[in-house]
């Protein structure tokens, strides 16, 4: 896949998961109780496809 070029299409069905994702990290972050170190990964998950997102759209 090496310099493909991503399809109009394509960036349009990652754009929609990444937000569909970014939505329910964002819901279980704020269920998951605050001693639990796994809000942690959560957030950087979270963080993760926030920027996978903003390249989405940038492109």
């Amino acid at each position: 896949m090496k310099g493909e070029q991503i399809s109009p299409l394509e960036r349009e069905v990652l754009r929609k998961l990444a937000e569909k994702a970014l939505k329910e990290l964002e819901e279980a972050y704020k269920r998951i109780p605050d001693t639990d170190n796994g809000k942690a990964y959560l957030f950087r998950g979270k963080e993760r496809v926030r920027l996978m997102l903003n390249l989405l759209k940038e492109g």
